[in-house]
């Protein structure tokens, strides 16, 4: 991605949605709605993700969450909400299954909590090639509420992705987090608005929601 990221979701009525394994296949005609390129992103400049990463490490930033959030938190997200197209070569759109593990703990001699590990990949890695991944925390809202950008690149076919029909399509999401943990403290709502390229070109906004379950570290 060369220009600036741009989240933004419209509710899609009418559109039909199956599921197979770890494929959620959105099947959508109607009309396309103006597309938001990365441009449009004068009012939120912070949800922009540096695409240069090194290899598939996580990058994250130093904001220190809320208590409640340390330890590991592992969830995955097989089925959307709701999606809108941006251009016509995601009329069919395939969403594969995300995985996510956050681990807010300890680390360094002064015993600093961070995200010591943080990653979001699809689930099916043979689905895919060349995964890179960055995620950071945005920012915090109360004791046990928190923002956090995750940024994902990865290489699938168009029967596996998003785009043609045919080739590799080149596919790069970002997607704004908001994360809550429930009173019990053993889970954390998680509300996501995401945007796709696809081939360097706006593709879908997207929204899911899931529960993450506190894991061992």
């Amino acid at each position: 991605m060369r220009t600036a990221l741009a989240v933004a979701v419209v509710l899609l009525a009418g559109s039909s949605v199956v599921f197979a394994g770890q494929v959620q296949t959105v099947q959508q005609n109607l009309p396309l709605p103006p597309s938001r390129t990365f441009g449009d992103q004068s009012q939120d400049r912070e949800m922009a993700i540096p695409p240069g990463l090194p290899g598939s490490e996580s990058s994250t930033q130093e904001i220190p969450l809320p208590q409640v959030f340390r330890g590991c938190w592992r969830g995955t997200v097989p089925r959307i909400d709701s999606i809108v197209a941006l251009s016509a070569d995601a009329a069919r759109t395939i969403w594969l299954t995300k995985s996510y593990t956050l681990c807010y703990t300890k680390s360094g001699y002064a015993g600093k909590w961070i995200l010591t590990f943080a990653q979001g990949s699809v689930a099916d890695a043979g689905r895919v090639r060349d995964q890179r991944q960055a995620i950071r925390v945005k920012s915090v809202d109360g004791p046990n509420r928190a923002d956090i950008m995750a940024y994902l690149h990865f290489r699938a076919s168009g029967g596996s992705g998003f785009g043609r029909a045919t080739g590799m399509n080149k596919e790069d999401e970002l997607s704004h987090l908001h994360c809550y943990v429930m009173p019990d403290q053993q889970v954390m709502e998680v509300r996501a608005t995401v945007f796709v390229e696809t081939n360097g070109r706006p593709s879908a906004n997207i929204s899911w929601h899931a529960r993450f379950l506190r894991s061992a570290m």
